[in-house]
Order: structure tokens, then sequence, then C-alpha cells
């Protein structure tokens, strides 16, 4: 990737590949497909597919637009964690799953039932928003490469799968609640010496509390390595705003530069179509995705208006699937190390299997538009996060299987053949309605009229993530949140 000197690299939260792209494609054919030889359609949803709670047949949904909010779809926030995410991969329509799920092919048939079993109307979570509704998603997709087999790196929710995409392990972890802090080496340890990096973030506090690096950046509070580098000088951490401004010329970014999203967090409404929690750009459930949009719009904007475009590299990918629908069965994989699920963790993961499906798109003018890529044939593996891990690796002059990152890391595929060597340096805006931006107030507290007696203003996104991980519903949800406000030691 000697074409290559500045890469951008922005997670998502919380979605599969067909609930915000599952329509790419439908009508015609990549313009390539990686490797050559694989099929050339790209493998998204069909009006067949399905999956039964009790004795209803819920369809994939193409688009949302006959549902109550089109643009909050699921209306509730879906179950992510471990044991739910087995229900899903494994359950029938009765959320039922096999005494030893690990030991049969995933049927993708439980999510409709594992849905149902908390909130109302299964048909939200197998919603599937069309072109129309995301332009953004769908048009970076189009115009530049996007990935139709890249799972999570493991079946569960953020901070595992997150853990994978910086340290190619999640230490055995597979449940938001039983670590706080991951203390491990990361790709910014690797990338030292060799790479310049940084660390950007956008939640602020609602600009109150504690907006600095302690409480604002989510990412260097879950992986103290990072601040231990940065006291060493070894990388840098800023604010979101302060990288838009050095793209504009301020100053030189670094080679690598690692995004946060304005986190968004909630678990649905109370009463009639509002919705209870923190509205963020991450495309995260149940917030509105106009937000999202806007804002992934801006950022490539100001990308490719940049002086480094023209040898950058712009990884967008997803954390997990969230809960949302996706018919792909995640393959076997390898373990990254020895480390075994917690005891009580049921049933028990040797980390042997991928979780599902995430979008991964890859902006540069160095990739022939309408590109579909899958792993090298060769490889023997999809593509899961430690393949950003292994191809940044391999872009340093660093031998992934020498990194000290884990053996998954040492055989991850990864996607430097996707580049061409000549460059496509015509791009355009893309176009959003107008009033995508400020979708549910904006960026923000929303937490309706029943709950406008609170103030959570300067509770940390750790608090509002733990409030809303122990959660199990909606009213779950604001009765922690009403102690969290009150300083009660239950929050």
């Amino acid at each position: 990737m000697g074409q290559i000197e500045t890469v951008v690299m922005l997670m998502l939260e919380n979605r599969s590949l067909d609930s915000v792209l599952g329509w790419l494609y439908e009508r015609e054919l990549p313009a390539r497909v990686i490797p050559e030889g694989s099929s050339p359609s790209f493998d998204g949803l069909r009006n067949a597919m399905s999956n039964r709670s009790g004795n209803r047949t819920y369809d994939a949904q193409h688009g949302t637009h006959q549902m109550p909010q089109p643009m909050r779809v699921p209306r509730w926030d879906p179950n992510e964690g471990y044991e739910f995410v087995v229900r899903q991969l494994h359950g029938d329509e009765n959320a039922k799953v096999p005494e030893n799920p690990w030991e049969t092919e995933p049927t993708m048939t439980g999510f409709a039932s594992d849905f149902d079993a908390v909130y109302d109307d299964p048909g939200e979570v197998m919603g599937s928003y069309d072109e129309r509704q995301l332009p953004v998603l769908y048009g970076l997709a189009r115009r530049f490469a996007v990935s139709d087999r890249w799972f999570s790196s493991v079946p569960t929710q953020t901070n595992a799968n997150r853990a994978f995409s910086l340290c190619g392990t999640s230490l055995g972890v597979v449940d938001n609640r039983e670590i706080k802090t991951f203390e491990t080496r990361t790709i910014f340890d690797a990338l030292a010496g060799r790479k310049s990096w940084g660390v950007y973030w956008q939640w602020d506090g609602f600009q109150s509390g504690d907006p600095g690096p302690v409480g604002g950046c989510y990412t260097a509070n879950l992986f103290p390595n990072i601040r231990a580098a940065v006291d060493r000088r070894e990388g840098s951490m800023a604010t979101y705003a302060e990288f838009l401004d050095d793209l504009k010329g301020r100053r030189d970014i670094p080679e690598f530069c690692y995004l946060e999203p304005h986190w968004g967090v909630g678990k649905g409404y109370l009463t009639g179509l509002d919705y209870v929690g923190v509205q963020g750009n991450d495309y995260h459930p149940p917030c509105f995705v106009g937000p999202s949009e806007h804002y992934l719009g801006a950022l490539y904007d100001a990308l490719r208006n940049s002086k480094q475009w023209e040898h950058m590299l712009f990884i967008i990918t997803f954390d997990e699937h969230g809960g949302t629908y996706d018919h792909a069965r995640p393959p076997r994989t390898v373990a990254p190390d020895d480390h075994l699920t917690a005891p009580g963790i049921e049933p028990p993961f040797d980390f042997t299997r991928l979780g599902v499906r995430v979008p991964t798109i890859l902006v540069t003018p160095y990739v022939t538009p309408g590109t579909v890529f899958r792993a090298p044939t060769h490889a023997g593996h999809d593509f899961d996060h430690t393949s950003v891990i292994a191809t940044l690796l391999k872009w340093a002059g660093v031998d992934p299987a020498t990194a000290q990152l884990g053996r998954r890391v040492a055989v991850a595929p990864t996607f430097e053949s996707v580049l061409t060597t000549e460059a496509h340096l015509a791009t355009e805006h893309i176009a959003v309605p107008d009033d995508y931006k400020d979708q549910g107030g904006g960026l923000g507290l929303h937490l309706g009229l029943e709950l406008a007696d609170l103030d959570p203003i300067g509770l940390t996104m750790e608090m509002w993530r733990h409030i809303s991980d122990k959660s199990t519903n909606v009213s779950d949800f604001v009765h922690h949140l009403r102690h969290a406000t009150k300083g009660s030691s239950d929050s």
C-alpha cells in the first residue's frame, strides 16, 4: 500500500450489513468483484428471507417506509449481549436453542423471536433501509469498495468487538458487564516508531461535566495502553473538532487516525413515538439514522477536500450487528489466544466462530468504483476486524505474525489487493435531505416529555452504557436512569 500515506478509520455502531446495505446492487451487478472468479453478485437481501416468531412469519423489509417511524427502525434497541446473540444465530420461532449450539451451524432464524421476547412488533428487527433513506452509506458503497463477507469478530456486543479491532483479542470477554478496561497491547503499540497516530472523540458530556480526555474518549478509557502511549509521546489524542480543523490545514494529521463517533444510546420509547436516550451519529438503534447520514456525509466531504485525500484510505466499519437481522451465517475462525469465557457464561465459547456480518467500506481514490470484495481465495478465513490490524501492520512494515497481537491477527486476511495503483480522483458531494441533521432533536440528549424533570447532564458515556447494558427493557432503563441522575448507589 505504498500509494497510501494516510489511513482514517471510523468504527460505527450496531448494524448488520442487511440492516443498512441489504438492498445494494439488487438490480445490477457490481463493476468489479475481488477475488476474481468469486460470485459476481452482491450477497444482499432477497424478498424470500424471513424469520418466524410463534406462528407468524416476518419478512426482511425492503426499506422501512411503511413502519411507524421510518428513520428510527427498530424503535427499540435490540438485544446485543452474548446470550441473546446465541439465540439470534441458533434460535427457532420460540427462541429455543440447541443444547450445544456452537457444535452446529448457525441458522440465522432467531432474530424475530429474540426481539419478540422483550419488545412488540418483531418486524422492526427485520427492517432494512434502502438507498433513498441512506444515500450516504449506499452512495459510498457504490462509488468505492464494500465487502459482503466481513464479520464482526465475536458473536456479542460492542466492547469485545472493539477490543478485537484494536487488540486482536477480547481476553475472553463476551459481555460489556464483564470488564471495565482491557489491559493489553494494541495496534497503536505495534505502530510506535513506524507510523504516527491519533485518536479523536466526539462525546462532550453535553458540554458539561468533564469533556476532557478522561471524560470524553470512550476508546482511551476502555484501552488504557492508549493513554500510556500518549504519555510516552508515541501518539496523540484530540477532539473530533480539532481533527476537522487539522484537515482544513491547521496542521498535518497523523498517518493513522482513529475516529470515535458521537455515541448514541437508549432503549426505545415510553409512549407514542418518543424515545429515551442520547441521539448520536453512529447509526445505533433506536436513535434516528438521519444525523448519522448527515455527519458521515460531512466527514467524507472534509476528507475529500483535504490535502491528504490524494493518498488517503478511509475505512468505515461497524463494531457489531446490535441485534439487527442478517442472513449470512458467520463462519469458523481461529481463536486469538488461550483465553476462555468466564465461569457462568452459558453456553461456553471458544472464540472459533465469528460474529454477525457488518458493513465495511473502503473509501479511497485507489479503488475501482463499484467494487465488492471478499477475502483472498488462499486466505482460508473471512474478513473480520482483525483484518484491519493485519493490513495496517503490513502497511507499516510489520509482520502480523510477530506483532504480539494474537493468533487471529497473525493469520487474518488483508485487503491491500482491493486497492489499485492508479488513482480515480473524481468525487462529488452526496446530498442528504435538509431535515436529516436535526432528526431526534439533533445530537445530544433526548428524553421526551415524561422525563423532562431529569437532569442527566454530566453522566459519562460509560455510565450511560452501563445503564443501558443492565436494563432489559425501556421501563428498566428509565428506572436506572432516574436513580443515576439522583446520585443513587444503584446507578
